[in-house]
């Protein structure tokens, strides 16, 4: 074994940062003192003893070349002074006895050493020192500086310079503080979040702060995960950490493995913070996780979920910054003053950039060059369609919104790539996983990858259970992108998958589609196959909400299939603009545009004659032509139980039997909702639930409440269970009616109520009017004329419900009813008998009763006990339940 002196930093040794460490002395050369087999005698004995004499020398060389290398050359001279009298002729125990001696200032006595064992050596063997001996020898002589001893390196600092003016982070600095310094073990967290969020950032100025936690060292390796440049290998970035750590370039294991073995026996027992940034993958990271006791913080693009299932690893999430925290982001850059000047701007202008840190960043820097332009000029100018060009430094790529996102695109897989492109060229807030799919066109499980890879970029997110949108800066984006890399007939396949999937959606239940379908017919403008993509809105129709705009594309929708000579088209506009009309009070031009309705669909076919009869049914009986609705109506159930269409069979019936019980024709009402209820298994739940809450509604027309009662709330128990509103709401109106005509008033107050928050909450526009009318009764009935009128006044607003003829009714019976709580019976009289002149135009008996009620009750308080009487008379003959 060679006894040549170390150098300076000893190879395959770290340098050590602490204190001067002493070999254990209870170790290896411990178990290897004394005489071995004591008094055995023989050849194979004595060989034995010799192999074991050399490999005790072996050991003890090795021990003090280690000793020497940790710079304990003091505290082991007497130990090399006594062996070297044991072994005088071991020339790596003398070399160690020379070292020791000169590093102790002792120069003279390891020339002496020198002197003896060459004087040893020639008188006995005739031989001269080895080679590598008396080089020491000569070194010792010049005061070679190469045989000082090995000096600690200092703690190794990697971290790069922080980012000037860090603002904000505080929740995720706490993770991160949480996940670092708070546990024993080796402390694993990933900080993961789309390009240009601030990870990097984040992760330095939290390792600056925190660096006394850490004092044998803080480690720093961009690995180029997401970048121009291909991925860090492995292998390469353990070279540079074993470099940092002191270890020589040739000493580094070329094999990954023996690598990160090094490695992690170099950093082990140590406290030392290890960033690894800009990871790729698991994969990339797990060589290069450290020894135990240190602390790892990874960034990524990637979510890293391999590192939190498998490696223990904690999840900070880093999005976007808190409105007020983005702000500040710009006053790091523009000073506090300039932002003071023009706040309003500033929000404007952080919102612009989509509270992403590079694009604030880069927006302020172009306002710092110049400093007399205005915040909110530069605010408009990136509200226009080149906002991803102007958030760029010019010539600087890694100051460019889109090149940072480029970087993310290139490194999704090919699936990927297209279904970002797809997605981008849809005119929408957020999608639908089915819609995704749809448009995709892949099989599941390659959807269910290409989805996933979107969402690991963070190019994508989930913000709601199933439903996935992009940032602002990353649609426009893709959207430039699909631009490029689809082909213009692939654009055009995504856009009519998507119009079918809108479409085919249209008599499904409620739906988050609204404003996703309004953005897309805005933007689609003259689409030939518009009417597809509009026909669905007939939900919001149905609701009372965003009539004008469902009106004007659907308008534009019907002008454009007639172009087309598209007869479906046309027809299925006229059909759900005619109802727009409805829904806003306009029943002329509902009833001209249900009567051409009815007209084009004889050329199609019973289906759609049976909905054009069933609109225009719904149509007159608003306009107070009850009869002629009855008979419309009917009509229009017989053809839809002769074609099997269950889903208009389920539209009329409703309308069928409120037209009926208004003629007071219940056993007529109850005939045609048990012809629907005999295919009751072709329905689903929810209409099965209405089905049996229509049989209810006779119920309640019949006074036979108790038993009506309980049909109500068994529906509304399900309609609360199942989450559908649209039963829920009419459970409540039921509801109401019924306890309102058993005098059980403070109930139906509760239930009205419930009605009118429920309406509120959804948009439902189309009913409060009468959930109001409804609640002004009710309270002029207990007594409470103020709060009555205070309803009464919102119902009025409602101008598009309130000037048709039953609205107008509702409002005089209303009125009279408030004038009779006052004490005003003559004017209670008159408005009751101006309701009870509208209530007969439309052939609508129980109402008619009900006006002739109020009449009774006010001649009954004026002492005219005959005009009383005749009105009751006359109230009871008007409504015969069970006709």
């Amino acid at each position: 074994m060679s006894y040549a002196p170390s150098p300076r930093r000893p190879p395959n040794c770290r340098p050590w940062a602490g204190p001067p460490r002493r070999w254990c002395d209870c170790g290896a050369q411990s178990l290897a003192e004394g005489t071995v087999l004591v008094g055995v005698p023989g050849i194979w004995a004595d060989r034995f003893r010799a192999v074991y004499a050399t490999e005790r020398l072996n050991l003890l060389t090795a021990r003090y070349a280690a000793e020497l290398d940790a710079g304990n050359h003091e505290s082991v001279l007497g130990e090399l002074i006594a062996l070297n009298q044991d072994e005088p002729f071991a020339e790596a125990l003398t070399g160690h006895l020379m070292l020791a001696y000169h590093r102790s200032g002792r120069s003279a006595e390891a020339l002496a050493c020198y002197e003896g064992l060459r004087t040893r050596l020639r008188d006995s063997l005739g031989a001269d020192p080895s080679a590598a001996l008396r080089r020491l020898h000569v070194q010792i002589l010049d005061h070679d500086v190469d045989l000082e001893p090995a000096t600690a390196l200092p703690a190794p600092s990697m971290l790069p310079a922080g980012v000037g003016g860090f603002v904000g982070r505080r929740r995720e600095s706490t993770a991160l503080t949480e996940a670092l310094t708070g546990r024993g073990g080796s402390p694993l967290a990933v900080v993961a979040g789309p390009g240009g969020a601030g990870k990097t950032a984040l992760a330095v100025h939290w390792g600056r702060a925190h660096q006394a936690e850490f004092p044998d060292g803080r480690l720093y390796v961009d690995l180029r995960g997401f970048d121009r440049h291909a991925p860090l290998p492995p292998r390469d970035a353990l070279s540079r950490l074993l470099l940092a750590l002191g270890h020589p370039a040739d000493a580094v294991p070329s094999d990954v493995d023996l690598a990160a073995e090094l490695y992690r026996a170099s950093t082990a027992g140590r406290r030392m913070l290890v960033v690894l940034d800009n990871a790729r993958d698991a994969e990339q990271v797990r060589p290069l996780l450290p020894g135990d006791g240190c602390a790892t913080l990874v960034t990524s693009r990637d979510r890293l979920t391999g590192l939190i299932a498998v490696d223990h690893a904690r999840i900070v999430p880093v999005s976007l910054l808190p409105a007020d925290e983005a702000v500040d982001v710009l006053a790091s850059v523009l000073g506090p003053r300039r932002i003071a000047a023009e706040p309003e701007a500033a929000a404007r202008l952080a919102e612009r950039c989509g509270f992403l840190p590079l694009a604030l960043r880069i927006a302020a820097a172009n306002l710092a060059v110049r400093p007399v332009a205005s915040i909110g000029a530069h605010a408009d100018a990136l509200g226009g369609a080149g906002r991803l060009d102007l958030l760029s430094i010019p010539g600087d790529r890694r100051a460019t919104v889109s090149a940072n996102l480029e970087i993310s695109y290139r490194a999704l897989p090919p699936d990927a790539r297209d279904l970002l492109c797809r997605l981008g060229s849809l005119p929408v807030e957020d999608v639908a996983r089915g819609l995704a799919a749809s448009v995709a066109g892949l099989p599941e499980a390659e959807f269910a990858a290409a989805l996933g890879a979107l969402h690991d970029g963070h190019l994508v997110e989930e913000h709601r259970e199933d439903r996935h949108r992009m940032h602002d800066l990353v649609r426009l984006y893709a959207a430039a992108r699909a631009e490029t890399d689809l082909p213009e007939d692939e654009r055009s396949r995504t856009i009519d998958a998507f119009i079918d999937w809108q479409h085919d959606r249209a008599y499904g239940p409620e739906d988050e589609e609204e404003n996703n379908i309004l953005l897309a017919c805005s933007h689609l403008g003259e689409h030939p196959r518009l009417w597809r993509l509009v026909v669905p809105l007939r939900k919001s129709m149905n609701a009372g909400r965003s009539l004008d705009r469902v009106g004007g594309v659907a308008a534009t929708a019907l002008r454009l299939a007639e172009r087309d000579f598209d007869e479906a088209g046309a027809f299925q506009m006229s059909k759900l603009l005619a109802a727009v009309h409805r829904k806003a009070g306009d029943l002329p031009a509902a009833l001209r545009l249900g009567r051409k309705a009815v007209d084009m669909a004889a050329a199609l076919g019973p289906r759609e004659q049976a909905a054009a009869q069933g609109n225009l049914g719904a149509f007159l009986a608003a306009s107070g032509d009850t009869r002629g609705a009855a008979e419309t109506l009917g009509a229009a159930m017989d053809l839809a139980i002769a074609t099997g269409n269950t889903r208009s069979q389920f539209i009329i019936v409703e309308s069928l039997v409120a037209t009926l019980l208004k003629l007071g024709e219940h056993a007529r009402a109850r005939r045609h909702l048990d012809a629907v209820t005999a295919g009751i298994e072709a329905f689903n739940p929810v209409e099965r639930a209405s089905l049996r809450l229509f049989a209810g509604t006779i119920l309640v027309d019949e006074e036979r409440f108790e038993e009506a009662l309980a049909v109500i709330e068994e529906s509304l128990a399900f309609a609360l269970r199942e989450g559908s509103t649209f039963l829920e709401l009419r459970c409540l109106i039921w509801q109401g009616r019924a306890l309102r005509r058993m005098g059980r008033l403070a109930e139906a107050r509760r239930a009205h109520t419930a009605e009118l928050a429920l309406n509120r909450r959804h948009g439902r526009a189309a009913t409060e009017f009468d959930t109001l009318c409804s609640l002004a009764q009710v309270d002029a009935l207990r007594g409470d004329p103020t709060s009555a009128e205070h309803f009464l006044a919102e119902a009025r607003a409602h101008t598009k419900h309130a000037e048709t003829a039953w609205g107008e009714a509702q409002l005089q019976l209303t009125g009279a009813l408030i004038h009779g709580a006052r004490g005003e019976h003559r004017e209670a009289i008159a408005g009751a008998g101006a309701a009870l002149a509208s209530y007969t135009a439309m052939a609508w008996l129980q109402k008619q009763a009900e006006c002739l009620r109020v009449q009774a009750n006010a001649h009954d308080a004026l002492g005219e006990f005959e005009q009383a009487h005749r009105c009751r008379e006359q109230a009871t003959r008007s409504h015969r339940p069970g006709d």
